[in-house]
């Protein structure tokens, strides 16, 4: 079978939709599967969380390093093998302790293909990556809605029928890979990966992307408190867990609605850097509102705040490391966005319990505001300080401030 010059930007965005499925059928049940049905404890729970996101930050680090200097196609084959495999040794093996190992093995798989999906977004012609990361982070969510959805009707079905499903999902998903990723390797990062090398950003570049970096590992260390911690604050304040359930069919849908917004308007939005910090004051702006909410349509306001600034910082994040990157070097970058949002995702659960069990949920909200507040006004120094000297490696005209 011949090879193809470069990979369809619909095929990207399929893959990236079927993964995104794929996760979500799995990692909403873990703790009501371990605490309910395997009679673990949270705290045991909490740590196999932990080794999930370790490997996937492990993965995402890894696996960009190794984009750089392999062929994508055969890492992306490998990626998705390695969840497939893992997904259907869950059929028959869902007991203790080898549904926490395989989940871990998942959690490798994800951070893996996650990073090999950005980089080749990265890599796609100058002109089409803004819109191409916009894209995919609209058929991620898109993803999560549909795997949300139907995960709690397979699960009263039993689990070897949920593992049996997402199983099949990967089988479907490596034939397309298979017959539609198969590009020349050169075609797609614009390298010959074999001689790939250590690339040094410029210094003004470098400034930008560590900050964007620790920017990222902040952002959804805080951002993590929704996932984990508000539904108990909720439940207190009286509110039936299927109020905070439905904030996220909120934060779903305005998401979509939101990206196709954005995906429209395409390179009409000519400044990244201000998407992103306008983005970024939103999600600070969700947490300022969260101090003073008691009644449910107060949540629900929060809500959609933060998802307006979720909407419109995430997608630009990987769009300005990739700007900001030579083209040699996409996937280590790329990469690395991946480990810093796993790592602040992973410690998020337990940075917010130590502030909830040591003062309150106000004051867990309070600093969130006010850390947010002082990561954008660094953003917006550094990027002032950096942007006119910075190299612009996608060769488009970024306006000054």
């Amino acid at each position: 079978m011949g090879r193809k010059q470069t990979i369809g930007i619909p095929w990207l965005i399929v893959g990236q939709f079927m993964n995104n499925i794929g996760m979500s059928f799995i990692w909403p049940l873990t703790t009501i599967y371990m605490h309910n049905v395997l009679g673990k404890s949270l705290t045991e729970t909490g740590v196999v969380l932990m080794l999930n996101s370790i490997a996937n930050v492990l993965a995402s680090t890894l696996g960009g390093r190794i984009f750089d200097r392999s062929n994508p196609y055969y890492l992306l084959l490998m990626g998705i093998i390695l969840n497939g495999v893992a997904n259907f040794s869950l059929i028959f093996l869902h007991g203790w302790p080898m549904y926490p190992i395989l989940l871990v093995v998942t959690g490798f798989a994800s951070g893996w293909l996650n990073t090999m999906f950005n980089a080749l977004a990265a890599s796609v012609p100058h002109d089409k990556v803004r819109r191409t990361f916009t894209f995919m982070y609209l058929a991620a969510n898109l993803g999560v809605v549909f795997g949300t959805m139907f995960v709690g009707i397979v699960y009263s079905m039993g689990m070897a029928l949920l593992f049996s499903m997402v199983t099949g999902l990967y089988a479907i998903f490596l034939v397309i890979a298979f017959l539609e990723y198969n590009v020349d390797s050169s075609g797609v990062t614009g390298v010959d990966p074999r001689q790939a090398r250590n690339v040094k950003l410029p210094k003004a570049n470098a400034r930008m992307v560590w900050t964007f970096f620790i920017s990222l590992f902040i952002i959804w260390l805080l951002y993590e408190q929704w996932v984990s911690n508000l539904s108990v604050h909720m439940t207190d304040l009286g509110m039936p867990l299927r109020n905070y359930s439905f904030l996220w069919t909120v934060n779903a849908g305005l998401l979509v609605i939101i990206q196709a917004i954005l995906s429209l308007l395409g390179n009409r939005i000519k400044n990244l850097y201000y998407q992103f910090f306008f983005g970024m004051l939103f999600v600070g702006l969700s947490f300022l509102s969260l101090v003073s909410a008691h009644d449910y349509l107060h949540f629900v306001f929060a809500m959609v705040l933060l998802t307006i600034g979720e909407a419109t910082w995430s997608p630009a994040m990987p769009t300005l490391v990739s700007q900001l990157s030579p083209v040699s070097a996409k996937g280590r970058y790329q990469g690395l966005v991946q480990a810093f949002s796993a790592l602040g995702r992973s410690l998020g659960p337990l940075f917010g319990g130590v502030v909830i069990d040591n003062w309150s949920y106000k004051a867990l909200f309070l600093l969130a505001f006010v850390v947010l507040l002082i990561v954008l006004a660094v953003n917006m120094g550094v990027v002032h300080v950096n942007q006119h000297q910075a190299k612009n490696y996608l060769n488009t005209e970024i306006k000054s401030e």
